[in-house]
């Protein structure tokens, strides 16, 4: 007996050798802190339900993304198909305009070929109106050669006071820019006497006519009513 306590050691010996978790001490059979359990438990079903509330999220965000895509896809779809359709019912028409486009471009760039290769024609046509009403004897033109913007003259006159005259109404033609006098002498056969002998007989002249732009439509009609009463 050790203290009022008293121990079998036979008891505890055969005990020990049927089974040897009998020699610990037991504690008794409650848990000391049994709320942990609780807790851990608590926790697992907390993140569970967490993680299945973003998982629906996702899902739910990635169902409406797609879902919206395919609606804007859709929309898209719909309406290139309507605006092909357009395009298609335009077809026609627009051939069309593009097509009396380049004719009307073509018309106009004939035109201004036209109107270029016309000038020299334009100024010839307005020189030989002003020689119709030139009074005969005095200036008898004996050469003509037409450029683009020039015309080279050759002629007699009676006298180099008359060349000068004459010349000088060529010069007030519209359209002349200016009419220069290049050379002047006395017709061949009359020997090298000088032009002050030459100013009281006749003589020889080469002139040269400058031509600025077109004139208009109506200068000739102008023209022809201006000097009708001096033929």
């Amino acid at each position: 007996m050790i203290g009022g306590l008293s121990f079998s050691s036979g008891v505890t010996a055969g005990s020990d050798r049927r089974d040897p978790r009998a020699a610990l001490p037991w504690l008794g059979g409650f848990n000391l802190l049994p709320y942990r359990q609780r807790n851990e438990r608590l926790a697992r079903r907390r993140c569970m339900r967490d993680w299945a509330v973003a998982a629906c999220i996702g899902v739910s965000g990635v169902l409406l993304v797609a879902g919206w895509q395919s609606f804007a896809t859709a929309r898209l779809d719909a309406r290139r198909e309507a605006a092909g359709q357009a395009l298609a019912r335009l077809a026609a028409p627009l051939e069309e305009h593009a097509k009396l486009s380049r004719a009307e471009e073509e018309r106009r760039k004939a035109a201004a070929r036209a109107a270029s290769l016309a000038t020299p024609l334009v100024h010839l046509r307005d020189l030989l109106d002003a020689l119709s009403f030139e009074p005969g004897g005095s200036v008898v033109l004996r050469q003509l050669r037409q450029r683009e913007l020039e015309t080279e003259v050759l002629a007699t006159s009676s006298s180099h006071i008359a060349s000068a005259e004459w010349l000088k109404r060529l010069g007030s033609i519209h359209g002349v820019q200016g009419a220069e006098m290049r050379d002047l002498h006395r017709p061949t056969g009359q020997g090298g006497a000088s032009i002050e002998q030459a100013i009281g007989g006749p003589v020889e002249f080469d002139a040269r006519l400058r031509w600025g732009d077109p004139p208009p439509k109506a200068t000739r009609a102008l023209k022809a009513a201006q000097t009708g009463g001096a033929r």
